[in-house]
C-alpha cells in the first residue's frame, strides 16, 4: 500500500466501481458591479451537467454520484 504525502496508507481504488470522468470548466464573468467565478461540471459516462458557483456545489455533484464517500466514512471513523 502506498502512502500520502502525511505517511497515512493511500487505500487501493475498488476496481469494481464504474470509471468517473468529469470536464470541469472555471471562468470569471466581468460587470459593473465587480467579477465574479462560474463553473460548469459534466460527467461524461451519463451526460449530467451542472453549473455552480461555490466549491460546495461542484462537490455536491461530485458526491451525487457516490465519490468520496468511502474516504469520508474513513476520516469520520478516525476523528
Amino acid at each position: 500500500m502506498s502512502a500520502d504525502i502525511k505517511g497515512k496508507p493511500v487505500p487501493k481504488p475498488n476496481l469494481s466501481n464504474p470509471p468517473n470522468t468529469f470536464v470541469i470548466r472555471i471562468w470569471q464573468e466581468w460587470s459593473v458591479d465587480g467579477s465574479t467565478w462560474r463553473g460548469n461540471i459534466e460527467h461524461l459516462e451519463s451526460k449530467k451537467r451542472s453549473g455552480f458557483q461555490d466549491f460546495e456545489r461542484m462537490l455536491a455533484f461530485f458526491r451525487s454520484f457516490e465519490m468520496f464517500m468511502e474516504q469520508e466514512r474513513q476520516d469520520n471513523n478516525e476523528g
